[in-house]
């Protein structure tokens, strides 16, 4: 009866311990995870999504670029609703629209906590002149701080500091 009872203790030991994920896998996959979140940040806004780009962060968010606040979802929505504007203006006046494609460099992603994280990364923007060259719309470099939300991460504040205009 001893014996059962041992092996009952230790199967019962054993087997939690066995099916946590190890940490390493859990980093590995929660880097790869912001890293997506991410990607869907820049793909969003490069293709004027304003839903896929507001679904990237939290409801109560805060984006600082250059001291140009947006707090909460209706106004970080702004920013992509404010570019369709004034792409439909350009076209309309016949000027080239002013897309922007992102291209971003040196990511880092460091944890604060299991459910916390900080990415950072330089970016820069291209546009199209009127020439049909691309040109340097802006470069700099941002701050992210991530949280995991019900499993899924999300953008709590990005910082966006701008080199050019």
């Amino acid at each position: 009866m001893q014996k059962l009872v041992t092996l009952v203790v230790l199967l019962f030991l054993w087997v939690p311990a066995h099916s946590r994920e190890p940490d390493s896998l859990r980093e590995l996959m929660d880097r790869a995870a912001i890293h997506e979140v991410m990607q869907k940040y820049i793909w969003s806004v490069d293709a004027l999504d304003a839903d896929g780009y507001v679904s990237v962060f939290t409801e109560d968010a805060v984006v600082d670029a250059n001291g140009d606040i947006h707090k909460g979802h209706a106004e970080i929505r702004k920013v992509v609703t404010d570019l369709q504007a004034r792409q439909a203006q350009n076209r309309a006046q016949g000027a080239p629209p002013g897309n922007l494609y992102h291209v971003i460099s040196n990511e880092r992603i460091a944890f604060t906590s299991p459910t916390e994280a900080l990415y950072q990364s330089y970016w820069q923007t291209l546009r199209k002149g009127q020439d049909n060259r691309y040109f340097a719309g802006g470069f700099g470099r941002s701050e992210d701080r991530l949280v995991k939300r019900d499993g899924q991460w999300l953008i709590k504040s990005r910082k966006l500091v701008v080199f050019t205009n």
